[in-house]
């Protein structure tokens, strides 16, 4: 094993000698007299002279000993593991893997979580620098792990601890702050793995995990175990480091967007709100303050939230004219004060657009759903505009629409299907109907594409519904509907009015279609033989609703298909369902910490440049935007983004001048379960030789959590020296 000595034993190294050289400045004062008594000892001496040299010797050496065990005892040395440290004095490079993500600003009393995770750095940091080989430093942040890279190698890397570099990398460890992403262990050990594989083989590697060993992020615990063996295989040691003692009360708002509904300035909307409580005790009277582009707003009472459950509520509210638009829910300070905010970003439209593409023989499709949409002068915020499958064809950009309606239009043309493929890919709504217009071939063909395309389900036949009913007790319902936003209005004692919801011929699909590609497509509403009449696909980032039939009431070849379009509950219906279909990815601007900002565009409005900036107080930050190159429409993308708050686009237009849009980036749910793993877990699953747990209040007080102390032992042989010095002492008559 290798020895590590601070300088304070080289500098009582030479009291070592002290004993020898009084006992040669003794022998100097003697002074041989001639005296006859004396001659008689001096030959009784001589026949035990070699007994009593050898006592007076070992005293010597014991005295000897007793100030070189002081010397060593006061410079506190140390010890490396490893068989090659018998021969060798090896440099030791410290890994430390440093947690920082947003559960590490867990707070109590005058300290957080991060602040003893910079404790224990530093304390790693100090120690390493005192031992008396060449020691280096690297630091390896989870967030920095979750980015990916070709290079695996951290900001700070390998960096040599002199004294001067010692104090640079403490000053930059004491300035760092946590990340707001909710970056897990699991990849901080393979980027550590990566790194340990970069190890020159003279020198030796000691991993320090400095994390809060929370029990959401240890779930992959088998994993995990074979990622730190992977690098116990390559290392030293692999000591963990715990920052927290005990788990803490925290309550998050985990969720804050709009409910279905129309989006336009102006119109009232619903939105959605939710509060988690993470932690063990019930949390009362809970209330979220609402804040609508920087002005307080009503509050929301949430009520008693038990421990470990979610409580949603909704409330009403109003953007006020066109534009970019905020709103944020705050909750009162806690453990986490990150997750007690977040924050919604959206364009208004002074009204939403919507396509409607009718291949109806008299447009009656068109007109029944342009009616419901927009009814005379009443301000609804949809804003309907009907065109023919030719007219369709000559149509620009689909960005400027919301959603998009295919009315028993017979096909569409390659060209035409492409681009509303790409218009759905990228988070626009689509509503499809089938009549007696539609070429079957191409909707169960191109359309359906094996379960690939657009179209949910592949339509066969038209096909007459033909129920077995008694209406002598009340009209019964032909159709169910799955609990979904769109059919909202049949909920509860409403739902009298399904009743009154006729069908009378409906396309049946073709045979087997389940078994093929369609594991993202539901069937939202049933005829009352179970035969599928509404089916919905997510596609991309968008939605695909298609109803087996029409809407309008109008007398075809084969007679009136459905009543719908006269149902008094259809104008409800239809705003619920555009309104489900326009809440995509072009509705809103709302994203999770460390993900890029991404926004569609109107290729003939933009041109694909502009600059981001984060409001508010905060870490600043500013970059430029660039048009993505990565897919056929118009985009505007940023760099991922590792910082929770709201960003202001500035988004250069075509005609000259700038445009201004918000984007929310909030941080991840369910960081701020402060839950911690035991740590009779932890060393139950991670026992080995190579194995150690510590808690970071305790670093400062130990040894370098690498090497073995000496301080015991030396301090047990100090007390045996000085007891045998004595004993020896007396043996030679030095205490008579």
């Amino acid at each position: 094993m290798s020895f590590l000595f601070p300088m304070v034993f080289w500098i009582g190294l030479p009291l070592v000698a002290l004993p020898l050289v009084i006992h040669l400045l003794n022998l100097r004062r003697q002074q041989r007299i001639p005296w006859a008594a004396m001659e008689f000892l001096l030959e009784s001496q001589e026949r035990s002279k070699t007994w009593i040299n050898l006592k007076e010797l070992i005293l010597l050496l014991l005295r000897t000993a007793a100030i070189a065990l002081l010397v060593l005892l006061l410079a506190r040395p140390t010890t490396r593991s490893g068989w090659i440290g018998r021969l060798l004095n090896r440099p030791v490079h410290h890994l430390i893997v440093l947690d920082d993500s947003y559960s590490t600003t867990d707070r109590w009393a005058e300290t957080t979580a991060w602040k003893e995770s910079l404790g224990a750095v530093r304390d790693i940091t100090d120690a390493a620098a005192d031992q008396s080989t060449a020691s280096m430093i690297t630091v390896l942040r989870f967030s920095e792990a979750e980015v990916e890279s070709e290079d695996p190698r951290p900001a700070i890397f390998r960096r040599p601890l002199d004294a001067k570099s010692r104090q640079e990398l403490i000053s930059r460890i004491e300035t760092a702050q946590p990340s707001d992403t909710a970056s897990g262990i699991l990849p901080a050990l393979r980027r550590a793995a990566e790194l340990a594989s970069l190890q020159p083989a003279e020198q030796d590697l000691v991993v320090h995990i400095v994390s809060d060993f929370r029990q959401h992020t240890m779930e992959e615990l088998d994993t995990i175990q074979q990622a730190v063996a992977s690098l116990e295989a390559q290392a030293t040691e692999v000591q963990f480091v715990r920052t927290v003692r005990q788990a803490h009360e925290n309550l998050a708002i985990t969720h804050l967007a709009p409910a279905s509904g129309i989006r336009a300035a102006g119109v009232e909307m619903w939105m959605e709100l939710s509060v988690e409580n993470y932690g063990s005790t019930l949390a009362r009277d809970v209330v979220v303050e609402l804040e609508q582009d920087g002005s307080p707003l009503v509050a929301v009472p949430v009520g008693d939230v038990q421990a470990g459950a979610k409580v949603d509520r909704r409330f009403r509210a109003t953007f006020v004219g066109s534009g970019a638009h905020w709103l944020a829910g705050n909750l009162d300070a806690d453990a986490v004060d990150l997750d007690n905010r977040r924050v919604y970003a959206t364009q208004v439209p002074e009204a939403q657009k919507i396509l409607l593409v009718d291949g109806s023989p008299k447009r009656w499709e068109s007109y029944y759903l342009s009616t419901a949409l927009a009814p005379g002068s009443i301000k609804s915020g949809w804003q309907p505009e009907v065109v023919t499958p030719k007219e369709f064809s000559k149509l620009g950009s689909l960005y400027p629409y919301a959603a998009i309606a295919i009315l028993d239009v017979p096909r569409l043309s390659a060209d035409d299907l492409t681009r509303l493929t790409t218009f759905v890919s990228d988070g626009g709504g689509l509503f499809i109907t089938l009549g007696e217009s539609i070429d079957r071939e191409f909707w169960s063909g191109e359309a359906f594409a094996a379960g690939e395309g657009l179209m949910p389900a592949p339509p066969d036949l038209p096909t007459q519904w033909l129920p077995s009913r008694d209406d002598s007790e009340g009209p019964v319902a032909d159709i169910r509907v799955v609990d979904h936003p769109v059919f909202g209005i049949f909920r509860g004692e409403r739902n009298s009015m399904l009743s009154l919801m006729r069908i009378n011929y409906y396309y049946s699909l073709k045979r087997g279609w389940q078994t093929e590609n369609t594991t993202d497509v539901k069937t939202i509403a049933k005829l009352t033989d179970g035969s599928p009449l509404v089916v919905e696909n997510h596609f991309g980032q968008g939605k695909v609703v298609a109803q087996l039939s029409k809407v309008s009431p109008d007398q075809g070849n084969l007679g009136s298909w459905t009543n719908f379009g006269m149902n008094p509950a259809f104008v409800v219906l239809a705003n619920e369902l555009f309104g489900y279909l326009a809440n995509g990815a072009n509705a809103d601007h709302v994203l999770t910490v460390g993900e890029p900002v991404r926004m569609p565009l109107d290729r003939n409005q933009y041109v694909g440049s502009g600059t981001i900036s984060r409001m508010g107080k905060g870490t600043p930050y500013q970059a430029t935007l660039a048009a993505d190159s990565t897919t056929e429409a118009m985009a505007i993308v940023s760099e991922p983004i590792d910082r929770a708050g709201l960003y202001k686009l500035q988004i250069d237009r075509a005609a000259g001048g700038i445009e201004t849009r918000l984007a929310a980036l909030n941080p991840e749910p369910g960081e701020g379960n402060l839950q911690l793993i035991a740590d009779a877990t932890l060393r139950q699953k991670f026992a080995s030789e190579q194995f150690g747990l510590r808690y970071a209040d305790e670093l400062s007080s130990e040894a370098n959590p690498s090497e073995s102390n000496w301080t015991e032992v030396l301090l047990t042989l100090l007390v045996l020296a000085l007891v045998a010095e004595q004993a020896m002492a007396y043996a030679c008559s030095f205490h008579e």
